[in-house]
């Protein structure tokens, strides 16, 4: 039995978040013993992980004093981990080295985030690369986030493993016609009505003004935006005069969120790997995406992908998909095999407990 401690900023919203809760709840529980810390506060996840069984700990109620840091101390010395596993700025830049001044436990980072400077910024690169002296292991949700660490960040490539993140495709899953009309009708839209959905962190890189501006072009449909974060007063004020888009606030329920949908867009000026699109291709829905490294890799040739904040080449792509139902049923079937085929939780699990077995090994 390996006994690992994933060590996390937050358990808000937020895609690692996601990609987190599916790696341990598709772990096989009789290799991997997981459990989860939180350097501050609870979130939705917390919730979810306590939910599944995962024991979750919460080392500090905010950010700021750095309480976290006693607490964790305590943890990793009273838990006999076998592996420490860091997600997130925080976590990898403050109690990674925290915990190698602690102990010897091998150390594995987990790198969620786009592989463009733009996004991460040059300012991170030092100490990005610095902190990763700290790492036994670095794991990267897609080749071009490898290379990116390779080349930017100078992190060995003998350090690093490509590990696609997984989604559990038995929770996510195709609706039957019944949920999709009753979560349809607790929203109040129709039956007979083209959704089109959004869901993340209402950010800047999300790039969300332009599923409203899908709204303008695209009045036969109904566009959906759900999650929360810092630009979602701004889109509710940029969707209120239009009667087909409407903000969902915080969604805890996604795969009833992609019952009510007959397509999902993901317009982001930067992404790695997000779970949202994994989750729609399990759920069956097509997808329209920005032309990004990792999201074209997930995709291959079961979605469509755009110019990154191009609003017509998607209202192009989400009218051919509204008129061709047999290409809409053919490109939903085609996600549905690739998420099942490549991107199951419990296949990431498994790698992920290889990865874990190597470092004890050596």
């Amino acid at each position: 039995m390996i006994r690992v401690l994933h060590i996390i900023d937050h358990l808000g919203l937020g895609g690692a978040q996601s990609a987190l809760l599916d790696m341990v709840t598709g772990r096989d529980a009789s290799v991997v013993n997981a459990e989860v810390a939180s350097m501050h506060g609870n979130g939705m996840f917390f919730d979810a992980l306590e939910r599944a069984g995962v024991p979750v700990h919460s080392l500090s109620p905010s950010k700021w004093p750095p309480a976290y840091l006693p607490r964790l101390a305590r943890l990793v010395r009273r838990g006999s981990y076998d592996i420490l596993h860091f997600h997130l700025q925080g976590a990898n830049w403050i109690a990674k080295p925290f915990c190698a001044a602690l102990s010897s436990t091998p150390r594995v980072a987990h790198d969620h985030s786009s592989a463009d400077i733009l996004f991460r910024g040059w300012w991170s690169l030092l100490p990005d690369g610095l902190c990763h002296l700290f790492s036994d292991r670095v794991v990267a949700v897609s080749r071009g986030v490898a290379d990116f660490l390779v080349r930017c960040e100078a992190v060995p490539r003998r350090k690093i493993r490509v590990l696609a993140n997984g989604v559990d495709t038995q929770i996510f899953s195709p609706a039957v016609r019944e949920c999709t009309v009753s979560v349809r009708a607790a929203l109040g839209i129709g039956s007979d009505v083209f959704v089109v959905g959004a869901l993340g962190r209402l950010a800047p890189e999300k790039n969300l003004e332009v599923v409203v501006e899908l709204a303008r072009l695209c009045p036969e449909m109904f566009f959906v935006i759900g999650g929360s974060g810092p630009q979602e007063q701004k889109l509710r004020r940029l969707a209120s005069s239009l009667p087909n888009c409407r903000l969902l606030g915080m969604v805890k329920d996604r795969p009833r969120f992609y019952a009510a949908l007959d397509a999902f867009v993901l317009p982001s000026l930067h992404e790695a790997l997000p779970m949202t699109i994994l989750e729609a291709m399990s759920c069956e829905i097509p997808v329209v995406a920005s032309h990004l490294e990792g999201v074209a890799s997930a995709l291959g040739d079961a979605g469509v992908l755009v110019a990154p904040g191009d609003a017509g080449a998607i209202a192009s792509e989400l009218t051919l998909l509204k008129d061709n139902a047999l290409r809409r049923t053919k490109m939903g079937s085609a996600a549905r095999q690739r998420a099942v085929e490549r991107f199951d939780s419990a296949l990431t699990a498994e790698k992920i407990a290889a990865i874990y077995l190597e470092l004890m090994e050596n």
